[in-house]
């Protein structure tokens, strides 16, 4: 049957599906590793202080003593799994299930907005197929975004509403009516409270963003924008909220290691080197080239949010560098060190959908002046950056230079195979099962309990377990859950 087409019309019915094919493939192990995973680090801790302090006064004495992120303490104090007892595992991977699965469902709301009735919805969810499984590919650590509770809460959860974020302004750009316009301006204030509640990853590009735009749109206009002064004292409002909290300074650590400029300095070699992580392999960019034909009919439908979002090339390239940057710059200055993996983990996801609005940005303004009337590539040159972009999937992390990780530029889908099918996840499972098997019964462990350290645990799953060392805090949160004077492992 299919022998019997033409093959333009056999190439245009078998691509989508190939690819629609592969994305599921990416996604696949990472769906099914949630039901291995288990709770570690900080889900023991906060679940002990909710038992200490009830879930109501847990939530004001996290943000006196400890942080200023109320949203995740209110999700820390209501929805952590672990707190409930009993099952310890019970709900846990259906929560990282749904935290993995919102994630293609943001892009595609956000690619649905920016590109409004230009295409068929089967082809923008095949979109954010494709952009979630160039997440998961490099994503710096998937046991921090997926299988870490916490982590998910802080990090993971709000750079999907910033996602959802974008496409209400968007929304609220393309408003014709005054009502339609406060509705949707209210809605962004809204999520931009709960978002910068989350982290200061989150919290900073969006005061830096909303303050810049505003300012540019004030000069461009030569009147004051109402309405992005009023999401930008909302932005304002809730960054205090959040960076002045009691339990901020409660929990200052050591004095600062680096000075201003050395943390300048160490922030912008960082930011560098996840870009050329993010780069190297070339994926990205033979994509972007490949999707130039779709930049080149898309620019000049002035209407399409898309385009009003890329109106100013220069503005939203120093806003994604800056950002970068800036965020980076908070890690050496107030943590002295790198940023974790978790926050390079939201980095990333920014990176990744601002290095296609940009590439549109700067697309558009090339059209524009050249009023070129279409741009095709030639079949030989599609064909060679496909082939380029799957031999980097198979083998590009062996042909890129390195970063200060062993693991830069891994590609995690064929880690989750791995860890899958090869088995470690299970008999990671199975360890902790019986693990907490032990710990829990009655009177048949001493007070100073000593346990079997996991043996070759999964790298995707895994995000820490507890050490030798009966001080360390990990340890003593593990040991405080489970009614233990200390714990360790051999």
């Amino acid at each position: 049957m299919l022998s019997s087409l033409p093959f333009p019309r056999l190439r245009q019915a078998l691509g989508p599906l190939l690819l629609a094919l592969a994305t599921v493939l990416c996604l696949l192990p990472f769906v099914a590793l949630c039901w291995y995973a288990h709770p570690s680090a900080d889900d023991f801790l906060q679940a002990t202080d909710v038992h200490k302090h009830g879930r109501w006064g847990y939530m004001p004495h996290m943000y006196l003593t400890w942080t200023g992120r109320y949203t995740s303490i209110v999700l820390w104090a209501l929805l952590n799994p672990v707190q409930y007892g009993g099952n310890i595992t019970g709900g846990y991977g259906a929560i990282c299930l749904l935290l993995l699965l919102a994630l293609p469902a943001a892009l595609y709301v956000l690619l649905r907005t920016l590109l409004a009735d230009e295409f068929r919805r089967r082809t923008l969810w095949l979109s954010s197929g494709v952009l979630t499984s160039l997440l998961l590919w490099q994503l710096p650590s998937p046991a921090e975004a997926f299988y870490w509770i916490v982590s998910g809460y802080n990090y993971l959860l709000p750079a999907l509403l910033t996602l959802l974020w974008l496409a209400v302004l968007a929304r609220h750009a393309g408003a014709i009516s005054p009502t339609e316009k406060r509705n949707w301006l209210a809605l962004a204030g809204v999520l931009a409270v709960v978002i910068i509640g989350c982290n200061e990853t989150n919290a900073v590009p969006i005061a830096v963003g909303v303050t810049g735009f505003t300012v540019l749109r004030c000069l461009r206009q030569r009147r004051l924008p109402w309405d992005y002064v009023w999401l930008s004292a909302v932005v304002a409002v809730a960054c205090v909220a959040t960076f002045l909290a009691p339990g901020n300074f409660a929990r200052l650590g050591p004095v600062h290691e680096y000075s201003i400029m050395e943390s300048v300095s160490k922030a912008a070699l960082s930011s560098y080197r996840f870009v050329c992580n993010w780069l190297g392999n070339g994926a990205l960019p033979a994509l972007t080239l490949l999707l130039l034909p779709v930049s080149c009919r898309l620019w000049r439908l002035p209407d399409l949010p898309l385009n009003r979002l890329a109106q100013h090339p220069w503005f939203s390239t120093l806003l994604m560098a800056g950002s970068l940057v800036l965020v980076a710059f908070m890690g050496w200055r107030f943590n002295n060190q790198a940023l974790p993996f978790r926050t390079r983990n939201v980095l990333y996801l920014f990176f990744l959908v601002g290095w296609f609005l940009n590439a549109h940005a700067w697309a558009r303004y090339l059209w524009r002046r050249t009023e070129r009337p279409a741009f095709a590539l030639p079949l030989f040159v599609r064909a060679g950056l496909v082939l380029w972009i799957l031999g980097a999937f198979i083998g590009g992390h062996t042909l890129t230079l390195r970063g200060q990780e062993t693991t830069d530029n891994y590609n995690n889908v064929l880690l989750a195979y791995q860890d899958w099918l090869g088995g470690a996840a299970a008999r990671y499972d199975a360890q902790l099962t019986s693990r907490y098997h032990a710990l829990q019964q009655p009177g048949w462990l001493p007070d100073d309990t000593v346990v079997e350290p996991l043996q070759g645990p999964p790298y995707t799953v895994l995000f820490g377990d507890i050490t030798p060392d009966v001080s360390d805090w990990s340890n003593q949160a593990y040991a405080e859950y489970f009614g233990k004077k200390t714990i360790r492992t051999d």
